[in-house]
Formats: structure tokens, C-alpha cells, sequence
């Protein structure tokens, strides 16, 4: 696994909340993961993970999702690093606009064939 092709995997991350394809998402996802997001608290769960994002994307009538200044490293050929700026904006199911910009780190392991997620840390950026 190249660098290149870390990067295309963390583009199609973000690829699919714009879809709003939760199952792809958790496709992506290793069954071994572990997340610190937003919210105060760590999950360790996929199952956890994903039934928070399914409540979560519930209030999103649509919205873009992508990641700027993106860096991936690939260790050994069996895990990578994707650290990088996400960007949100989109409207709320209320009609309002809603926005967010953070920080992300993927770290990805082979699994059999597969490259999936094992963990992930989102952090917010102060707003302005």
C-alpha cells in the first residue's frame, strides 16, 4: 500500500458522510475500533461509533465533507497514518446552515486484504 493510495481511502471516508452512506462508512470501519470524537467522551466500539453517527447525520438534511492538507504515511506495509484539516458545511433538517472545521487523524492496519480503520481522533477548531 502506497501513500497515494492511503490518501484515496481517507478521501472516500469523507466521500461517504457527503453521500450520507452510513454503511459504507462502517465498511471502513475495523470491527477492533476506537474513536475520540467531538462529543466528551471516547467510543470503543464500531457499533458504538456508528450508531452515534447514524443520530448525528439524522439532523443533516445535506452537507459536504472533505479534508484539506493531508498527509499520509504507511508503516511497514501494514499500517498508515492520514493526519489532516476537515471541513464541514451544509443545512440542517431546520433549513439552517450549518459549518464545522477540525482536526483528523485515520490510523489504518491491514486486516486479511482489506486496509480499515482502527482508530480515529476528530478534534474541532475554535470558530472566529
Amino acid at each position: 500500500m502506497s501513500a497515494q493510495e492511503i490518501e484515496a481511502l481517507t478521501r472516500e471516508f469523507f466521500d461517504t458522510f457527503t453521500r450520507n452512506d452510513l454503511a459504507a462508512t462502517a465498511n471502513m470501519l475495523s470491527d477492533d475500533l476506537e474513536v475520540i470524537d467531538h462529543v466528551p467522551y471516547r467510543f470503543d466500539t464500531k457499533q458504538e461509533f456508528v450508531e452515534f453517527l447514524h443520530g448525528a447525520m439524522a439532523g443533516i438534511e445535506t452537507g459536504t465533507f472533505g479534508c484539506r492538507q493531508l498527509s499520509c504515511r504507511v508503516f511497514n506495509d501494514n499500517g498508515a497514518v492520514a493526519n489532516m484539516y476537515d471541513t464541514f458545511s451544509g443545512l440542517g433538517k431546520n433549513g439552517k446552515p450549518m459549518s464545522g472545521h477540525g482536526r483528523t487523524t485515520l490510523v489504518f492496519a491491514r486486516e486479511g486484504s482489506q486496509w480499515k480503520i482502527v482508530s480515529c481522533h476528530f478534534s474541532p477548531l475554535p470558530s472566529h
